[in-house]
């Protein structure tokens, strides 16, 4: 048990057939897939279940978009990564599908459709409400159990992810497992802590900086980015028009009030930045924040990375999420780049998902960090303090009397 969660440490799965959902959604160009960070995540738990029938559930973006596709490449990649064959489905509960998994043999992996494709699978229903829907009903008794192992998912009220466990014996995943760990860890063990966080989705940032300081977890929290810029306003300084109408269509759900007393009240714990990095027609220039005459900012200053730098490798334990600036634009990467430097020579480094763990990645600064979030809107949710529905579904339905477990 980790935390309440049931892990595969608690059930016996070898021989058995095991419904396994991941999260393997990736950036598609012309069905071309980019990145395959989020297939090698599942490897471990792959291969823990290679004596188990497995069949995987799993989703690729959502209606509407352009990579909302099927998952017959996804199943090429997963091949290669474990090295075993790994069938595509192009169904999800089909009689072909039911009858493909009644002969599922142990060794055996078959991927089945893009649960997305089924329309029940986004509705915003409880456990014991998706449990009744006809996927969870078809599905639920060919399989022996259930692991969850989509933790960048988790945070999802969908069928797939919260509907199993009401129904049937379920577990988290060794993802899962490693996620949670190391989240905790971060916010959970002793020793000096400092959160830095960027990017532009100033409510995500704001959520884990009432989190970290109301609660005394952190000693120092920095800010860069466009949530940088937005504490920058409220502390009185005019960043003309065009950075402001960024910050205003970034901060839905943030009460500037209820910022301006958080800032006074925890001013000596709240690093911001002292310089900005403008585009000054197509080239870098650097201001202090007082002479600061206009231009739309797209880093942080030298100055301000410089302070980081020295400050962030003082702690034992460091967290980061979201980029300082447009790390895309190579003239504006420096920021960030540094700043994961930094992160990096803490006693024990996290970067959240998303955009910096691509840019940690991008920047060849992956291998030297502690761990790497696969979970963008669920490590934010997690250092935020607020539970995970998939996770907290494992823990309720665990040895519920009603399944004889």
């Amino acid at each position: 048990m980790l935390d309440g969660i049931p892990t595969l440490d608690d059930i016996q799965y070898s021989g058995k057939k095991v419904l396994l959902r991941v999260d393997i959604n990736s950036p598609i160009v012309e069905s071309r897939i980019l990145d395959t960070t989020r297939f090698e995540s599942h490897y471990e738990t792959l291969k823990e279940l290679e004596n188990s029938a497995v069949a995987i559930l799993a989703h690729q973006s959502r209606p509407g978009k352009d990579d909302f596709t099927t998952l017959e490449a996804h199943a090429e990649v997963l091949e290669r990564i474990v090295g075993r064959e790994v069938e595509y489905l192009d169904e999800i509960f089909s009689s072909c599908v039911i009858k493909r998994v009644k002969r599922l043999k142990p060794g055996e992996i078959v991927l089945l459709e893009n649960v997305r494709f089924y329309s029940e699978e986004q509705l915003k229903r409880s456990p014991e409400e998706h449990a009744n829907c006809i996927m969870v009903r078809k599905l639920a008794p060919l399989f022996d159990l259930y692991v969850n192992d989509a933790f960048s998912a988790s945070h999802r009220p969908h069928a797939s992810l919260i509907g199993f466990p009401p129904v049937m014996p379920s577990v988290a995943g060794r993802l899962v497992e490693k996620e949670v760990k190391a989240l905790s860890k971060a916010l959970r063990s002793e020793g000096r802590k400092i959160f830095i966080l960027g990017g532009a989705k100033i409510e995500d940032s704001v959520k884990v900086l009432k989190n970290v300081l109301e609660n005394g977890i952190a000693d120092k929290v920095a800010l860069t980015g466009v949530v940088a810029n937005y504490f920058l306003k409220l502390s009185g300084f005019k960043l003309g028009e065009e950075n402001e109408k960024i910050i205003e269509e970034n901060k839905d759900g943030v009460n500037d009030e209820e910022m301006k007393k958080l800032l006074e009240k925890y001013k000596d714990k709240i690093i911001l930045p002292v310089d900005v990095a403008i585009d000054a027609n197509g080239e870098r220039e650097d201001v202090k924040l007082e002479e600061f005459k206009g231009g739309m900012i797209k880093d942080i200053g030298f100055e301000t990375i410089s302070m980081l730098a020295e400050e962030i490798p003082k702690y034992d334990i460091a967290v980061i999420n979201g980029p300082a600036g447009v790390f895309e634009e190579e003239a504006f990467a420096t920021g960030t780049a540094e700043v994961l430097k930094a992160v990096a020579k803490a006693g024990y480094s996290v970067v959240g998902g998303g955009h910096i763990a691509t840019a940690a990645r991008l920047f060849g600064i992956a291998r030297k960090i502690d761990h790497i979030s696969t979970g963008g809107g669920a490590s934010i949710r997690f250092l935020s303090g607020e539970s995970l529905v998939a996770l907290e579904v494992l823990k309720k339905y665990w040895k519920s009397p009603s399944r004889g477990l």
